[in-house]
């Protein structure tokens, strides 16, 4: 019982200081954890943007060719294969730029049929399978995808499927440049296709998005046949994924010093587009970031001044203890006890409140970039940030005082010379 009043001696107001703390360090974390929602929520935009722009990717195409605008519309005609771009890109002068496993190669031809009933057109693509699925969308509806050592095979778009009348385990011929006829077996059906950079659409063709300017379907094989279709292995177009996109403006000045000689041939870049687009919205993300950066600072001050007040009388009663012969892990258990529940109790509620009255929407100040609603979320960031002002508020109100009082002279404490 004696122990008991001595070492608890003085906690009554000292735990109404304790609630104070807890209050205020609530009040913080629910502004931080709502900041930080906002922020999280908004390099999410930023990501998501990224990923859909892709401004790390460098387009490499020929001129259009003029031959698919003079396609015959009538008559009884034999199929040809032409070519959607002129092919005039050098595989090899690629990659005397960039490592090969960077160069995403494209064949984009146009097959052509018509008969006296009507026409059918349809456009075939030459793909490295594995190194365009990075960067398009393609969803397998029946079958499989192309594989890197697949040779006459195809997988079709269930738009191009229905007008050529085939389905999964199905042939059909494509006419190959020496005039003779190729036959792929269909392995799979696409129920959505998103090419990234696809080609104009010029002429009538199957569509899975009906209205579009660029080509939404078509049939897809693997480079090595359509380097067999096309009879050469020259390039119409190819894309050049950067190590980062803060490489891209000196990859594209290196490709247009590698084709120069070649007037044919044209270099596209997204990256600057896209940081004129994000350039605002990074910044004022960056204003949001540090003024959450300052408010947990005020916060670890603020809260730190009020621990180091709460323990500030408790140092003289833990010397006497020490000196009187007590337990010093017994006697600083206490303190140790009403710091870390006035941090776990502000942050539990903290944080509670910041998911609670959060908001659910924002809408980021932006004059250039069109990211849509902001949707925060309380995640990694929020969590993280309130963990570790907490954590750091606590650490530096509480631990100095009882390093002090564990380390120093007793007599030292007892004469105030401590303080």
């Amino acid at each position: 019982m004696i122990w008991t009043k001595l070492v608890f001696g003085g906690f009554g107001r000292r735990g109404f200081e304790a609630f104070v703390a807890a209050t205020i360090l609530a009040v913080a974390v629910a502004v931080l954890g709502g900041s930080s929602m906002v922020i999280e929520g908004a390099w999410t935009a930023l990501s998501r943007a990224e990923r859909y722009d892709r401004p790390d990717i460098v387009q490499v195409k020929s001129r259009f060719n003029r031959a698919l605008f003079e396609t015959p519309r009538s008559g009884n005609l034999p199929p040809l294969t032409l070519p959607v771009y002129e092919p005039l890109i050098d595989v090899e002068r690629l990659t005397s730029v960039i490592d090969r496993s960077r160069v995403l190669a494209r064949q984009s031809l146009f097959r052509n049929v018509v008969s006296e009933s009507g026409f059918l057109n349809v456009y075939v693509f030459g793909i490295d399978p594995s190194r365009e699925a990075a960067v398009s969308l393609f969803s397998i509806g029946r079958g499989r995808f192309l594989r890197d050592d697949d040779h006459d095979v195809a997988v079709v778009d269930q738009a191009s499927a229905g007008a050529l009348g085939v389905s999964v385990g199905d042939t059909f011929p494509i006419r190959k440049a020496d005039g003779e006829d190729l036959r792929l077996t269909v392995v799979g059906i696409l129920d959505k296709v998103g090419l990234r950079d696809p080609p104009p659409r010029t002429a009538e063709t199957p569509e899975l998005r009906q209205g579009s300017n660029y080509v939404s379907s078509g049939v897809f094989v693997p480079l090595s046949t359509s380097t067999v279709i096309f009879g050469r292995s020259t390039l119409t177009d190819a894309l050049v994924v950067a190590r980062s996109s803060a490489d891209v403006p000196s990859l594209a000045n290196e490709l247009r010093d590698a084709f120069r000689l070649e007037p044919g041939v044209f270099i596209t870049e997204r990256y600057s587009q896209y940081r004129r687009k994000v350039h605002d919205f990074v910044l004022t993300l960056s204003l949001f970031t540090t003024v959450g950066l300052g408010i947990a600072l005020l916060t670890v001050a603020f809260v730190t001044n009020l621990l180091h007040d709460l323990y500030a009388d408790r140092r003289i009663q833990l010397a006497t203890l020490f000196a009187l012969g007590f337990s010093s892990a017994l006697s600083v258990l206490p303190d140790l006890g009403i710091g870390l529940a006035t941090g776990l109790s502000g942050t539990i509620a903290g944080c509670l409140a910041a998911t609670a009255f959060g908001p659910k929407q924002f809408a980021m100040p932006s004059m250039m970039a069109e990211l849509g609603i902001i949707e925060p979320g309380f995640g990694v960031l929020a969590f993280a940030t309130a963990s570790l002002t907490t954590a750091a508020a606590i650490a530096l109100g509480m631990i100095p005082t009882l390093w002090r009082v564990h380390r120093g002279s007793f007599a030292a404490t007892l004469s105030g010379g401590d303080q």
